[in-house]
């Protein structure tokens, strides 16, 4: 089970990620990077680890806990804020599958000069069986 793939599950589904984003395979979110030439908006995730849940052993498994990173870009402030509220409203304390719960981690702001955007990054904790 991939963490990324269950918070593009989630996201490519949901109605307000949709209305901003598009729908299922054409929806702009992309594992790690986006397309060259990508329209704003989009987001991005990425897996920043992914560890055995602490007491896990051969004898007593507990499962993994992942930390997966969203970053979304988009040309304006209204529009970065619309679309992590949409996503938050999916993603926050989700449990998609038995076992499987996700938690946000940590959200912050970024400015890229080069790139002419804004975008935020949104870490989310996911808990595996």
């Amino acid at each position: 089970m991939e963490p990324g793939a269950i918070l593009f599950d989630l996201l490519s589904k949901a109605a307000p990620v949709v209305a901003l984003l598009g729908a299922g395979s054409k929806a702009r979110i992309y594992p790690v990077v986006a397309p060259e030439k990508t329209p704003l908006p989009y987001l991005t995730y990425f897996l920043v680890s992914r560890v055995p849940e602490a007491g896990s052993s051969a004898n007593c498994r507990l499962g993994d806990v992942a930390r997966v990173q969203l970053s979304f870009f988009s040309k304006d402030y209204p529009t970065l804020t619309a679309l992590t509220a949409a996503a938050r409203t999916v993603l926050d304390y989700a449990e998609p599958e038995p076992g499987v719960y996700l938690e946000p981690d940590n959200q912050q702001d970024h400015h890229d000069k080069a790139a002419l955007c804004l975008y935020r990054s949104l870490d989310y904790r996911v808990e595996l069986p």
